[in-house]
């Protein structure tokens, strides 16, 4: 036999009901279809492999685990599947019949769904359209009628004052005694009315978070892992303080004054991940859901506050704007969108990204030191023009350092080596943890179908592996997308440095191929980074 690979698929969705449906778990699954092979002499000597997709819908084939055994039945590792049935292996009828009917046999591939005692070897030529194509049609309809009578529940649910979110919003925790329920958390509440009450003073969001800095207390983030929760953040390690943006979504979440806005978001199809953000008019508003941290009327000052100084900045953009003397035909405009070292510029102490205000002459400053006065920090605002010439003098220097190619090459070579060594580990790394927390999923759901713990336990404790999982699945693309440029990099690099040493146009174009970073310090120090490891110390003109 050329192909010895037994496919069985398993698929578990909680779009489906299927968290509460005993009949559609994994584990029934697997014991239902590993029955089935061992009842068929047929089989034996194939090598059986599992391909799961646990928490997917079936609306589309957006899943990890059938895409990884499309991929192996493409590349003629598999001679035959089986599921349970129709709907475990799909819910799209157009996609599912495509499979079955012209796919899966041009690739001698045989099919069978064990519930339905369909056997794609048993239909030579055609297989039975009608009847699969209208059992597919009916898993479809019930798909879109379940998926609507879910979101109308959802909806149902929160109208009647019911907290559904997974973590509690800053200043409230879930109630012990209702998971549903949300009550005030008195020492995170405190810190929420101190916001309110800062900027109703000051009317400066930065202003606040330099306060909230200087006194150390705790950002939402912390504040979240100081108390023992749970949630994966996507900068774990990253220092986190307290900056106007923060304070911005804290101002203007309703939910401090007792209401629940929900519906901000909705998918595109039944089925899809892809969400689009509907417009504020859309959004369904809940009032008195729970009890208020702040006045209603404190809530209105600060938003309209804030709505007058966003008024007033713009106003005072324009007016600078209309100040500025342009020559005939220019277009008006803040700054270059296309400045050549835009999202590169970081601070030489924190390396964060600096800040860059673009308006009539565009300049950096960092936005952590502004917020904190960290000492280490940048504490200058420097201008873009300075920077461009900065780089621009850097990069005629490593042209006439190129003209040692054997210094070069050696210097480059060696980096590279041990670039891709540090890549391979990490990945090995992100690989690993991956599936540490696949394991980790089936390990919960194995409890949750013993009685160990209860649905809410394991559907939380299950999305935070899964956030955690695309992170580093994430990581993993960033790691293969470097691969792809590797090869030829040190020769482009070269041949880009070529004639460059009497370089008087910046581009853009340029920075990006041979600038990974600029970082400023104070006095007038910028340290320039090349891609290839070289680096250029220059100090600002005064």
């Amino acid at each position: 036999m050329l192909f010895m690979i037994l496919a069985l698929y398993l698929r578990l969705s909680k779009e489906d009901g299927d968290m509460v449906d005993e009949s559609n778990s994994i584990t029934n699954q697997r014991l239902i279809l590993r029955k089935f092979v061992e009842q068929k002499p047929e089989f034996a000597g194939f090598e059986i492999k599992e391909y799961i997709d646990d928490g997917f819908s079936g609306k589309n084939f957006e899943r990890p685990g059938v895409q990884e055994l499309l991929e192996d039945v493409k590349s003629c590792k598999v001679s035959i599947i089986i599921v349970k049935d129709f709907s475990r292996f799909g819910r799209n009828h157009i996609e599912v019949g495509n499979y079955i009917e012209k796919i899966f046999p041009l690739l001698d591939v045989r099919f069978i769904a064990v519930n339905n005692s369909f056997d794609s070897k048993d239909y030579k030529g055609t297989t039975p359209d009608m009847d699969v194509a209208f059992e597919n049609l009916m898993y479809d309809y019930f798909s879109e009628e379940n998926s609507v009578k879910i979101k109308n529940d959802l909806m149902g649910r929160r109208k009647r004052g019911k907290y559904l979110a997974t973590f509690a919003a800053f200043g409230y925790k879930k109630s012990p005694t209702d998971h549903n329920r949300i009550v005030i958390d008195e020492e995170a509440a405190a810190i929420v009315r101190m916001i309110f009450e800062k900027y109703a003073e000051c009317g400066i969001k930065a202003e606040v978070a330099r306060y909230l800095n200087q006194k150390d207390i705790p950002t939402p983030q912390i504040y979240a892992v100081k108390s023992g929760s749970t949630y994966q953040w996507k900068y774990q390690g990253e220092k986190k303080v307290w900056n106007g943006s923060i304070i911005g979504r804290i101002l203007k979440n309703e939910i401090y004054v007792g209401n629940t806005v929900f519906h901000k978001k909705e998918t595109i199809e039944v089925g899809s991940r892809r969400t689009k953000c509907l417009s504020k008019d859309e959004w369904e508003v809940c009032e008195g859901t729970h009890e208020p941290i702040i006045s209603k009327e404190l809530f209105e000052y600060v938003n309209s506050m804030d709505a007058r100084t966003s008024s007033i900045k713009k106003l005072a953009d324009r007016e600078n704007l209309d100040k500025t003397v342009y020559c005939e035909g220019e277009k008006r405009k803040r700054g270059s969108a296309d400045s050549p070292v835009k999202g590169l510029v970081k601070c030489g102490g924190c390396r964060h990204n600096m800040q860059r205000r673009s308006r009539l002459n565009a300049s950096y400053y960092c936005r952590y030191y502004y917020e904190t006065k960290q000492e280490g920090c940048c504490p200058e605002n420097v201008k873009e023009t300075e920077l461009i010439a900065v780089v621009l003098s850097a990069i005629r220097n490593q042209a006439m350092l190129a003209g040692e190619m054997g210094r070069l090459q050696d210097l480059y070579n060696n980096q590279f080596q041990e670039r891709v060594k540090a890549d391979q580990e990490q990945k090995e790394q992100l690989q690993e943890q991956i599936q540490k927390l696949t394991d980790s999923n089936f390990s919960l759901y194995e409890s949750y179908a013993k009685g160990e713990i209860d649905a809410d336990c394991f559907l939380q404790k299950k999305e935070n592996n899964n956030k955690q999982i695309e992170i580093y699945k994430a990581e993993l693309r960033a790691c293969h997308s470097k691969e792809t440029a590797v090869p030829d990099e040190k020769s482009d690099l070269l041949n880009l440095l070529k004639g460059k040493e009497n370089l008087t146009d910046l581009t853009k174009e340029v920075v990006r191929q041979l600038v990974d970073a600029v970082y400023v310090y104070g006095g007038n120090r910028v340290e320039v980074v090349f891609k290839f490891q070289d680096k250029s110390v220059e100090t600002l003109k005064n």
